[in-house]
């Protein structure tokens, strides 16, 4: 009986601290948003204004009049992303961790109707873009100590966080012209599991845990909790124009629409506590509201038609992006940000102003009429800001009635810069490459909503993409 009776006080002090740590490391991973095309890249994506090739759908579809022949497009791209995170009240989250992935970043054909009313420009195309990342892995040690049931508790544990997938859109489109200086586009870009199998993602926590009582250690616990997101359905349309006053000037406007997807949400926990074991699953109805963006960008072409700059602003509305979860058992997470994972009453989010300025020169060849191989080079700066909680620094998270969980919704600054460089070669095919680097130093603080805890993040992204004109 009094052995039982011990091993009853040591479940209890095992669950108890397990969940106070799961509180205090509750990972948040909210996705990046993908740009396409290494040409547009190449420019530090200041493309609004310009979109004069077949990835035009994605930047602003009202300049898909400016393609005269068909297209076919394909953009390859591979990312290196290392997070260094710091820590003044966890030894265990001082660590560097990196992850490396690589796809298909874009595709589309695109063909102009050749004949139409009033002798007006018209061209459809038909895309597959990469709209959203999901893709994180953090592999760390965790010491924590606290009181229980009477004794000291010291909990050491290893934590294995995956997330992995993300969201494309087949997105049919078509621009116009309205006059001979002004065009407009519009996109549809629909997410369908049922059309795009792979539009899903998954998370994966593994922790394996040792837990002292006083001077007494207990068996190891593993803790498995995966979450899948499957079955995602929505859509949303981009609206964009292009207005030309002059040869050398052109201005845009792109509009992303706010939109909401269903999807399937699936949890499955194991656990394994010395002689102990169990598993739960759990599966229901999420609903994902993604927020809208504006962007408006200018360009100027030089008088020898060689060097071309451009900038662009666009503002992301984050305090839109939120998951609804009716039958989620823990009410106040029924609605929460899809920035910070907290209820959506305290997570007020700051919107993004992204901007950009970017170049590219064409090597023209003056004294040669037709020109077999047309090479140009690029390059862009740009400030590119993720969202964030900006929560305040209070000592390990401890507040009254939620208050430690509340920030300012400041985003964390990110930075960075791009080169590329392309060859058209005899007016059929186009060759382009492009290389990112972006960082941000002490940043995602939200990711355990520790005291003291950050990150400085670097990016390394290689795009390579084709044109092939017929």
């Amino acid at each position: 009986m009094r052995k039982a009776c011990l091993q009853l006080l040591c479940s209890l002090v095992l669950v108890l601290a397990c969940g106070q740590a799961s509180a205090q490391l509750e990972i948040n991973s909210s996705p990046n948003v993908v740009g396409s095309g290494a040409r547009a890249l190449g420019m530090g994506s200041a493309f609004i204004a310009i979109a004069d090739d077949a990835t035009a759908a994605s930047w602003n579809p009202g300049g898909l009049t400016q393609l005269e022949r068909p297209e076919l497009s394909l953009v390859y791209s591979y990312k290196v992303n290392t997070e260094s995170f710091n820590s003044s009240s966890r030894r265990g989250l001082n660590f560097d961790n990196s992850v490396n992935f690589d796809e298909i970043n874009y595709a589309s054909f695109v063909y102009p109707i050749p004949r139409t009313f009033g002798g007006r420009n018209l061209v459809v195309s038909l895309n597959l873009l990469k709209q959203y990342d999901f893709d994180r892995e953090l592999t760390f040690r965790f010491n924590d100590v606290g009181a229980a049931a009477g004794g000291i508790v010291n909990l050491a544990a290893k934590y294995k966080y995956e997330q992995s997938g993300g969201l494309r859109s087949l997105s049919p489109a078509f621009g116009f012209e309205i006059t001979d200086k002004l065009s407009m586009g519009i996109v549809m870009n629909i997410y369908d599991q049922n059309i795009l199998p792979n539009n899903e993602w998954e998370t994966r926590n593994n922790i394996r845990q040792r837990t002292f009582f006083n001077s007494t250690a207990l068996p190891f616990a593993v803790n498995r909790v995966n979450e899948d997101y499957r079955n995602f359905d929505g859509h949303n349309y981009t609206i964009g124009l292009l207005y030309k006053p002059n040869e050398r000037w052109s201005v845009g406007a792109v509009y992303h629409t706010k939109w909401s997807a269903d999807v399937t949400y699936r949890q499955t926990t194991r656990f394994m506590n010395g002689a102990f074991s169990g598993h739960s699953r759990t599966e229901r109805k999420q609903e994902y509201t993604f927020p809208s963006a504006l962007g408006l960008g200018a360009a100027y072409r030089f008088p020898n038609d060689k060097l071309t700059m451009s900038f662009d602003v666009t503002r992301r509305e984050w305090d839109q992006f939120e998951v609804l979860d009716p039958k989620n058992p823990v009410r106040s997470l029924r609605r929460t940000s899809g920035v910070t994972g907290l209820n959506k009453n305290i997570s007020k989010i700051d919107p993004t102003y992204t901007v950009r300025l970017g170049a590219e020169y064409v090597f023209i060849d003056d004294t040669k009429p037709k020109q077999d191989f047309l090479p140009s080079i690029r390059g862009g700066l740009f400030y590119d800001p993720e969202p964030s909680g900006g929560r305040k620094d209070l000592w390990y998270g401890i507040g009254i009635n939620g208050k430690s969980q509340k920030g300012d919704g400041k985003p964390d600054n990110f930075y960075g810069f791009s080169l590329g460089a392309g060859v058209l070669v005899k007016d059929r095919v186009n060759f382009d490459l492009a290389y990112i680097y972006r960082f941000g130093d002490h940043a995602r603080s939200d990711t355990f909503g520790l005291f003291g805890t950050e990150a400085d993040v670097e990016q390394h992204s290689l795009y390579v993409s084709t044109v092939v004109y017929f």
